[in-house]
């Protein structure tokens, strides 16, 4: 037991956080010789990641765009063809299907990933990092299982443990990353036995990744008291999130609408992603937010900068079109960056509205804040991490209520549809814990899928008729059926009772069990179980 929660969650986190330092490493490296050097972009940078403003360069050839997105598509789609399939499009999903599925993940597809996500976000797609870490992670975490020979219940506990390892590091947010690991599997749910060793992994992951870029919070900002929230302002927050639900149910029929399409196209699966990043690279020549990881874009406008509705709405556009490009087309990368980014700048183009219209003088940064909370968290139906995450991402839990009150109008206004298609509602919906639960996944099976038209017979029927129908259908009973109406049933036991020499003589009325306990189609299989049970009795018409 020490070392299930111990040794291993420890060795998962080592593994994370190094794969984690790696993957920066070649974003940054990819940045600087595509967006930087042939584009001629310099993205801006958040606080917590060393800071640096955007600022426009005569040398800036953002019409290069689709050419360099277009080509790392290209680059993209041919690895992941011949290495590793299972890691195009949306990393974090990938995962998700790997654990209801008991999936074996390897350090194969995780360095795959590692190094597709890093070319799509380094040459420009609009892209998250926490999706390719969330595979990379899972991956790390069904490797080191399979290492200690673990079961494969086990295996599929490290695999979340392991996402919640990578989430920790990226977005230095341990205690977010930890949950995550629970709940990002089920929208009405959580994996509670992933939760300890998740603790220890993302505490290690986010020790090993903040010792090299430090632990700092990604952004810096300033947030209103708590004690300055009177009504109208929360009554404002609510209205942030019934705005936040409208664009999530947007965004995701935009994004598998696009996906849909890019799937039904005539074309290798290769060569689908070199044409999603021509597109996104021509729609991020016209929504700077939309190239890269936008972060940056967000810290400026806490800042107090580009708040002009226009830039914001053409911001929100953009990165909602170009990551559905981007990932539905089939090139690598994370949907919750891009998710975050819609989600703050929909809170700045919300708040600075308002306060063009009224005198409520909201807090920009705060809106800000609390929308990136609620769009991320109705979307992927992971509020509570979700919260956690943008409070330690942002260094204050001061927006607390007000996310929450938010939060509850995004996710139940959202709809049930996810941002990740291979969610489940439950455990009990999961294929991992159908044996766990029993009779309990048998109050989920109605009788009308499962029930077949039966072999049946009239009361006029002899004995040996019956034995003989018996034999050729391997059946054990028959109903009685008389002008369309079951009046009994004849099984074999009622049959072999009767001596030999008088069967020819006997019929099924004779014999049968009159008034037989039945079930309806809206019965459940449990239903029938407990029936089948408390009379003794095999088959239920």
């Amino acid at each position: 037991m020490f070392r299930d929660f111990i040794y291993i969650p420890i060795l998962i986190g080592l593994v994370t956080g190094i794969f984690a330092l790696s993957f920066i490493e070649l974003i940054n490296l990819i940045t600087s010789y595509v967006l930087e050097g042939i584009v001629g972009y310099h993205q801006p940078i958040p606080h917590g990641e060393g800071g640096r403003p955007f600022e426009p360069s005569p040398d800036m050839k953002l019409f290069l765009l689709p050419l360099t997105v277009g080509i790392a598509g290209l680059i993209s789609g041919i690895l992941t063809h011949l290495f590793s399939p299972e890691s195009a499009g949306v990393g974090t999903d990938s995962a998700i299907r790997a654990y209801h599925t008991m999936q074996r993940l390897s350090l194969k597809s995780s360095v795959v990933k590692l190094i597709t996500s890093a070319l799509t976000i380094g040459s420009g797609g609009t892209s998250g990092r926490e999706g390719p870490i969330a595979l990379i992670g899972a991956g790390a975490g069904s490797t080191v299982a399979n290492f200690f020979a673990k079961t494969p219940r086990d295996r599929r506990i490290y695999l979340a443990v392991g996402l919640g390892a990578g989430i920790s590091a990226i977005f230095k947010a341990p205690l977010a990353g930890a949950i995550i690991s629970a709940e990002v599997f089920f929208k009405k749910d959580f994996e509670i036995r992933a939760m300890i060793p998740a603790f220890i992994a993302s505490v290690v992951s986010y020790s090993v990744f903040c010792a090299v870029h430090g632990f700092k919070p990604i952004f810096s900002l300033t947030v209103e008291p708590l004690s300055s929230h009177n009504a109208h302002h929360l009554l404002a927050y609510a209205g942030l999130g019934i705005f936040c639900a409208l664009l999530i149910r947007t965004f995701v029929f935009t994004f598998f609408k696009v996906k849909s399409t890019f799937d039904r196209l005539p074309l290798k699966p290769y060569l689908r992603p070199a044409i999603g990043g021509f597109l996104a690279g021509i729609v991020a020549m016209f929504s700077l937010p939309a190239i890269g990881n936008g972060y940056g874009w967000l810290q400026m406008l806490m800042n107090g900068e580009y708040l002009q509705p226009l830039f914001l709405a053409i911001g929100i556009i953009g990165v909602a079109l170009g990551v559905s490009l981007t990932l539905g087309s089939g090139m690598s990368g994370g949907i919750f960056g891009p998710s975050v980014m819609i989600g703050g700048l929909a809170g700045a183009l919300y708040s600075v509205s308002l306060n063009s219209i009224t005198d409520l003088s909201l807090s920009v940064p705060s809106f800000m804040v609390v929308g990136m909370v609620s769009l991320f968290g109705g979307a992927a139906k992971a509020p509570l991490s979700t919260l956690i995450l943008i409070a330690e991402m942002t260094g204050g839990y001061q927006l607390l209520v007000p996310a929450m009150v938010s939060v509850l109008f995004a996710y139940i206004l959202s709809g049930d549809r996810s941002i990740f298609p291979s969610q489940v509602p439950t455990r009990i919906d999961s294929p991992a814990h159908i044996e766990e639960w029993g009779i309990l996944a048998l109050e989920k099976e109605r009788v009308r899928n499962h029930m077949k038209v039966p072999i049946t017979v009239s009361p006029q029927t002899s004995l040996p008729e019956i034995l003989k129908l018996m034999s050729e259908h391997l059946i054990g009973g028959i109903p009685v059926v008389e002008d369309g109406r079951l009046v009994g049933i004849v099984t074999r036991g009622d049959v072999m009772g009767v001596s030999p020499q008088h069967r020819d003589k006997i019929r099924a009325r004779h014999i049968m069990t009159r008034n037989p306990i039945t079930v309806t189609p809206e019965d459940t299989l449990a239903d029938c179980l407990r029936i089948m049970m408390a009379g003794g009795i095999g088959r239920l018409p």
